[in-house]
């Protein structure tokens, strides 16, 4: 007897839901529960009859959405349902396959079904979708810190201009004291003695780097006109601006260790390792967006998630040759490659990589069209690593 599941085809407010006790064996016809407590109940009904035919506890399979699949893959978590996300693309590709194709909701729990039981791979792991879940928070966490960070230069260039001059104000020393004094005007109620101490019992300074700090900021708070005063709103916007970086910077961390707590056993991530420019946040995020690397048979296949093939536009006298990429594929691999590419450039790294990549640039095409043909190739390469169980060799 075949794994039992319960198929969901996710819309926006209610989904289609139907079992299956195989593929030839589906239990009744589809129904639609709207995404309340009163109407998600039946799937615990649907889930109980499935356990008690089979003995077996039936996995949740649903066709993932932009956020509308959240409440409902939540509550069969909550009733101690497994759960596997099917990409639209690979129920589409079922549904095309057919004689004759037909798109209605009640069909598509039977294209989902299909995926499931005709995947060759057996490698449902339930916590992918929690790795992923990571990796994309993290990612929208860095866009919203650099979004808060631009909100701060403002208030920095306002509150405290021309500090450039002095510091960088993403270095510590400078963190500490914009923080702790708030504007320039109140560093000359304090001695440079009293900044060296404050400096030295908050940061990781030697007495006469914190001597010498303390006397740049005195020079720069005498010599600072600010555009506002010591006790305007924007102070205060300031402040709380600065604590808003912290506890972003602070959630990017605790997600970092999750996330390797969650991957630092399985082969990608070991395997990645070896990849020079995958420092490691670029490493974390690859190995988290790879997930099951099993169902991609062909370099070509892994080639396409990442968006990295070139478009087809053939018609006429035009061969369709030497356009850009699809960038249909996973924007974050994409990305990440991407980043990895320039890192070998800047640490002049000598491999396939980045002779590719020179080769290319000889060729007349610019940096940025050279650097994407590299990532193809790199993707190209971390398939081989995959499918072989090899560490990166330089060639």
């Amino acid at each position: 007897m075949e794994n039992p599941i319960i198929s969901c085809d996710v819309s926006k407010g209610s989904s289609h839901i139907q079992g299956f006790i195989g593929l030839s064996n589906p239990i009744g016809s589809p129904f639609v529960v709207r995404h309340l407590k009163c109407d998600l109940k039946l799937i615990k009904d649907l889930a109980k009859d499935l356990e008690k035919q089979t003995k077996k506890k039936p996995i949740f399979i649903f066709e993932y959405t932009g956020v509308y699949h959240e409440c409902i893959v939540n509550y069969a978590k909550s009733i101690g349902l497994a759960t596997h996300a099917i990409s639209p693309l690979e129920s589409a590709k079922v549904r095309k396959s057919s004689i004759r194709v037909t798109k209605t909701d009640s069909k598509d729990c039977t294209n989902i079904a299909t995926v499931y039981y005709t995947r060759k791979t057996s490698c449902f792991h339930s916590n992918n979708d929690d790795i992923k879940a990571l990796s994309r928070r993290k990612a929208e966490l860095k866009h919203e810190c650099t979004r808060v960070k631009c909100v701060y230069r403002r208030y920095i260039d306002l509150i405290w201009p021309c500090i450039d001059a002095y510091f960088d104000t993403d270095t510590q020393s400078a963190s500490l004291i914009i923080s702790r004094f708030k504007h320039p005007y109140y560093l000359k109620d304090w001695s440079a003695k009293y900044i060296a101490t404050f400096l030295l019992n908050h940061g990781h300074f030697g007495k006469n780097r914190a001597l010498e700090i303390a006397d740049k900021f005195k020079e720069y708070s005498s010599n600072c006109v600010s555009g506002v005063d010591k006790k305007s709103e924007y102070v205060d916007c300031l402040i709380r601006t600065f604590e808003r970086i912290e506890l972003i910077k602070q959630e990017i961390g605790n997600t970092n260790l999750k996330l390797e707590r969650l991957l630092r056993n399985t082969i990608p991530y070991n395997l990645l390792k070896t990849v020079p420019g995958f420092g490691e946040s670029i490493l974390l995020q690859v190995s988290a967006e790879i997930g099951d690397y099993t169902r991609f048979k062909t370099s070509k296949q892994f080639v396409a998630y990442c968006g990295l093939d070139p478009s087809i536009l053939q018609s006429g006298q035009d061969n369709g040759e030497h356009y850009s990429i699809t960038r249909k594929g996973n924007k974050f691999l994409r990305s990440s490659f991407y980043l990895a590419v320039n890192q070998m450039l800047q640490r002049n790294i000598d491999n396939q990589i980045t002779r590719f990549y020179f080769k290319k640039k000889s060729s007349g095409l610019s940096h940025k069209v050279a650097a994407v043909a590299s990532c193809r190739k790199l993707a190209c390469c971390i398939f081989g690593m995959l499918s072989n169980g090899t560490c990166f060799e330089t060639i």
